[in-house]
């Protein structure tokens, strides 16, 4: 119980610290922000595929084949600071012949990921990378002059990118975006420094929800625990 404490102090602490670094960043960006960037296609910026059909590529665990994990909406949501009501089953892996293995779409640093029926977007951390990407996912390769935590922010936020989603996928039973509609998305591309600048403060209130709801886990461990210690003390 005592270390239930400990850790929720130190929870607020970061909560304090981040929020400061919050307005902090929100105050340089308004300084940044006075020229629109141009328009693009994201193709002519970004290489833009769909990840792995699994049922082609897998192989048998007794032949020649490498063991690899799957890049799931787990480890997104993970990415993205929302908390994940899925499957808590253990990590996700398959076998793949190793002939196959440089044709694959494998998780690195600096990729975004879009889920084609989610309509989200990722930029890979590193502690996710070497996980091959299934085909629920399109993989962005981005170029020199286009951050992927601005991409991240642009996809998932950005009202104009949002109406064009919206507009995609209207009066389809399944509201999924296609690889081609992806690569005629209109992206509107500010400079390296206001795109670093954007993607930034989105990844400190992204860090700020993971600890928010690690936050709300360690209270209500805390609550169940003194709830049973009360009736436990009652009962005596």
């Amino acid at each position: 119980m005592l270390f239930l404490k400990i850790a929720e102090k130190y929870l607020l602490f970061l909560l304090f610290f981040i929020m400061l670094k919050t307005l902090e960043l929100m105050m340089l960006f308004l300084k940044i922000a006075k020229k629109r960037g141009v328009v693009l296609l994201l193709e002519s910026c970004a290489t833009v595929s769909q990840g792995a059909i699994l049922s082609r590529i897998k192989g048998n665990p007794e032949a020649d084949s490498v063991k690899l994990s799957l890049y799931t909406m787990k480890e997104m949501n993970e990415s993205l600071g929302i908390e994940y009501h899925g499957s808590t089953e253990k990590l996700q892996e398959v076998y793949v012949p190793k002939d196959k293995l440089k044709e694959l779409p494998i998780t690195k640093e600096g990729m975004v990921l879009v889920n084609l029926t989610g309509h989200q977007a990722v930029s890979v951390r590193n502690q996710h990378s070497g996980r091959l990407i299934p085909s629920n996912f399109a993989v962005i390769e981005p170029c020199s002059q286009l951050e992927p935590i601005y991409l991240e922010w642009f996809f998932n936020k950005y009202p104009e990118c949002l109406r064009q989603l919206r507009v995609a996928t209207q009066g389809s039973i399944v509201a999924a975006l296609s690889i081609k509609m992806l690569r005629e998305l209109n992206l509107e591309l500010p400079t390296i420094e206001k795109q670093k600048m954007i993607g930034n403060m989105n990844k400190v209130m992204d860090r700020k929800r993971r600890l928010v709801n690690e936050r709300l886990q360690l209270e209500e461990q805390l609550l169940k625990q003194l709830s049973i210690n009360y009736l436990k003390e009652e009962v005596q």
